[in-house]
């Protein structure tokens, strides 16, 4: 009895699954709309799926991966407790000491990322030698590194990194530099202009991309203590961490770490000198997980740039917005559709179908339509990963797609739709009067919904406009960004690497003095590095006779002379200070004036300024204020003065008329003056504009998904205006017999869109406002909203819907009014 039972069950849900496809296939137009609007929601919330899980998967491959921190640190002022500063810079007697003080910490390691480098392969001669640029991954540390982080050793291993003059490579770049990463081991390569020799004593795999550790080359860090004469490790790098450096710590499986957190305080006021002496600043030590490190937007890192934790809500919810445009997609066609197929579930109550079995039967339907649509959708995915991948200028796996994890997610989806946008539908027709149904009197109306349809379409329209003024926003803060004045010339200047070694260092003014002379050439400036590069030490100072530092930190920048022409900086008091190689006479900015408390620019004139050194130097200069840093954040105080010794660049104002003829002078002149380093040269507008690389990304995913939220609201509206022309026919004849123009009966079909568009700006409005204004606010300098976008997304809205119902309304106005009064 049960074999037969479940025989006819069996056979009851395949024909369930003939009838839905047979029901699906009658109505091919309407089938392909919600199949098509459904599979681009899936397609939308999944690509985001994959965003999120891509971001959120940095740094989750390691085994350790839960009982790794990073060291970061927070100062406050000590008066009134405010943050003044959170980074990750870790002196580099932390790691060693950590080891030593605490017991639960098995491994720490400091890092140092020595930035864009040259690298040679030595040959025979010089004609034979190699020579690489490499951009990044260029690192000194400790061989704990590789004890706390999880590398796949393909030869040799990082224990010789213990030793002086050593260094281990990625099989990228082992291949790189010697064609086979077999031939690596004992082969030396020479770092920096200087040729610091390493002798290569292993290869490791390449790591994965999703890593914010992504080390290519890392030198023994006794090596880069010889270079630096021991000063990394004194004490005074305890207050003046460089901010390239990290500390990285393995901790214990058994090691508590409320326990261990507890312990800083007291570890700081021992090993930190300024907590025991003006106290103007407190320093807090916190150990970070290394699962946030990616996206805690506090502390940099040395991956790429990275969505923060609200940017990444928001891409979800935008996801769940687009299922549910898709699923409110579905109801609207499935409910407006059921007047045609009255007589058929009427037929089927009389013959003896229970409303249970009805519902099942379009829930069958339903779910053959979604699970349609997953296929469709995984099409679309697939296809879309690699421009998905161009856009957020980082590699997205296609494994991610196959993964268990997005399978599941993709099971979820599928039912979750299928119960969402079948349930009501379902419930509609199988609740149908028999009689009724047969007598063909069955309506929009006497179905109701009416209210519901409208009340969804209005819902589609408010998460659609929704993302238009997100999408207008974000692109209107990104063109402020391009065009906003930063108080410095910023276009056609280039920036060209110089070599650091002392004995290149006496041709540097020499160099400029030829490349001066270039026509297109029209200023020239050695220095640190341009404005705005993020490069600035800070530093605490003393102002002209007060004993006690400052309550606040100055920025410093070192260029020569020519600094100020070179990027037309504005002197709006003083004089330009005196050409010399070493620290002499200082500008500052009108903001340190403030910060000061002084009444006007020229009170500072002839005041000095002392740092750690004790040596009082005068301030001849105020520069008018211009960003140092990107338009996040707001000027810092700033003193600029010369210093010969950190200079890495040269700074060319060129014509732009004449660039293309004089670039390659350029080039010309600095290969003579330095014939064994590469020529390597950036513009600064360029290098400014990857500051804003993350709201760039995310302007671009707000007009992807905008588009997609839009497009899936007009296949609804598309679906619902062919509907409405087919029950309309008799009535649209009707019309035109009595006189109605083209015109009338075109407003009749768009109105009722044009007023629930309305209404739905009208909720959209005032959540747009407020949603963005947050987001704007979490920049310093941003544009304001305006009424603008308002109206250009309620406009935009309203052309797109009429685009959309128009062809079909302009279709039934211009039908034969005898053909349609003969329509049964």
């Amino acid at each position: 009895m049960s074999s037969r039972s479940s025989i006819a069950t069996t056979m009851f849900n395949y024909n369930h699954f003939k009838i839905a496809y047979r029901s699906l296939w009658r109505k091919r137009a309407f089938s392909f709309l919600n199949i098509a609007g459904l599979a681009v929601g899936i397609a939308a919330s999944l690509l985001i799926f994959l965003v999120i899980r891509n971001e959120m998967s940095y740094d989750r491959y390691h085994k350790n991966v839960n009982r790794i921190y990073r060291v970061v640190t927070t100062v406050t002022n000590a008066s009134n407790g405010e943050v003044e500063s959170t980074h990750a810079a870790a002196p580099m007697p932390l790691s060693g000491t950590l080891r030593q003080d605490f017991p639960g910490i098995e491994q720490a390691a400091g890092i140092w990322d020595i930035g864009p480098a040259q690298v040679y392969v030595p040959g025979k001669d010089l004609a034979d030698e190699k020579r690489f640029n490499v951009k990044n991954g260029l690192f000194f540390s400790e061989p704990h590194l590789f004890k706390i982080f999880d590398y796949t050793w393909l030869a040799g291993n990082a224990e010789g990194l213990k030793d002086l003059n050593t260094v281990v490579l990625d099989k990228s770049l082992a291949e790189t530099f010697f064609g086979n990463y077999s031939n690596a081991i004992g082969k030396t390569v020479q770092l920096w202009s200087y040729r610091v020799p390493l002798k290569v004593v292993g290869v490791y795999k390449d790591l994965p991309a999703n890593t914010d550790v992504p080390v290519r080359l890392v030198g023994s860090f006794v090596t880069f203590v010889k270079l630096n004469g021991n000063n990394l490790l004194d004490k005074s790098s305890w207050s003046h961490p460089n901010f390239n450096s990290s500390c990285f710590v393995l901790i214990s499986a058994k090691q508590d770490m409320n326990k261990l957190q507890q312990q800083m305080p007291g570890f700081v006021n021992h090993y930190y000198p300024e907590e025991h002496g003006l106290k103007t600043k407190q320093t807090h030590l916190a150990f970070q997980p290394l699962k946030e490190v990616h996206l805690d937007k506090r502390f940099t890192h040395y991956g790429k740039a990275s969505l923060t934790y609200r940017e990444l809500y928001s891409l979800g919810l935008i996801g769940i917005f687009l299922l549910l445009v898709a699923c409110i997609n579905f109801i609207n066609l499935a409910t407006a559709q059921s007047v045609s197929r009255a007589k058929e579930i009427g037929v089927r109550k009389v013959l003896g179908s229970t409303r249970t079995q009805l519902l099942r039967q379009f829930l069958n339907e339903t779910a053959l339509i979604t699970a349609m649509a997953l296929v469709l959708a995984g099409v679309i995915v697939s296809l879309s990963l690699p421009a998905l991948s161009t856009l957020m200028q980082k590699e997205i796996s296609p494994q991610l797609l196959y993964s268990p994890v997005t399978i599941l997610y993709l099971l979820f989806t599928g039912v979750l739709i299928t119960l969402l946008a079948g349930s009501y539908p379902a419930m509609v027709l199988s609740g149908f009067n028999p009689v009724a149904a047969i007598k063909s009197k069955i309506t929009t109306r006497t179905i109701g919904g009416i209210s519901l349809r409208r009340g969804l379409v209005v819902m589609q329209f408010v998460i659609a406009q929704l993302l238009v003024i997100g999408t207008l926003v974000v692109v209107k803060q990104m063109a402020y960004f391009r065009n906003q004045p930063m108080g410095f010339a910023k276009e056609a200047v280039i920036l060209i690497s110089l070599p650091s070694e002392d004995s290149y260092k006496q041709h540097y003014e020499n160099m400029k003095q030829q490349l001066s002379q270039i026509p297109g050439v029209s200023a020239a400036s050695l220095c640190m590095d341009a404005p705005s590069a993020g490069w600035e030490s800070s530093s605490t100072f003393f102002f002209d006779n007060n004993p006690e530092k400052q309550p606040f930190v100055t920025m410093q920048q070192f260029a020569d002379t020519g600094y100020i022409r070179t990027f037309q900086l504005g002197l709006v008091a003083g004089r330009m200070p005196y050409a010399s190689d070493t620290i002499r006479e200082l500008l500052v900015n009108e903001t340190m004036v403030k910060k000061l408390g002084l009444k006007s620019v020229n009170e500072i004139l002839d005041k000095t300024i002392s740092f750690d050194d004790g040596i009082k130097y005068p301030i001849v200069g105020v520069l008018k204020d211009f960003n140092s840093r990107n338009l996040r954040y707001a000027v810092q105080p700033l003193v600029l003065t010369t210093y010969f010794r950190t200079y890495s660049f040269v700074a060319l104002r060129l014509d732009p008329v004449k660039m293309q003829t004089t670039l390659p002078q350029v080039q010309k002149v600095f290969t003579s003056v330095f014939p064994t380093y590469l020529f390597d040269c950036t513009f600064l507008d360029e290098r400014i504009g990857e500051y804003y690389e993350i709201e760039g990304i995310t302007a671009k995913l707000f007009e992807v998904f905008a588009f997609l939220a839009i497009f899936i609201s007009c296949l609804g509206l598309y679906g619902l205006i062919s509907f409405m022309a087919v029950q309309k026919t008799k009535e649209v004849g009707i019309r035109k017999v009595l006189g109605a123009s083209i015109q009338s009966i075109v407003y009749m079909f768009s109105r009722e869109f044009t007023i629930l568009i309305g209404i739905a700006f009208l909720v959209a409005a005032p959540l747009g406002y407020y949603f963005m204004q947050e987001w704007l606010a979490g920049f310093y300098y941003h544009t304001n909203m305006g009424w603008g976008i308002f109206v250009m997304s309620v406009v935009l809205s309203v052309i797109i819907a009429w685009i959309t119902v128009g062809y079909k309304a302009v279709s039934a106005a211009l039908a034969n009014p005898v053909k349609s009064l003969k329509t049964e």
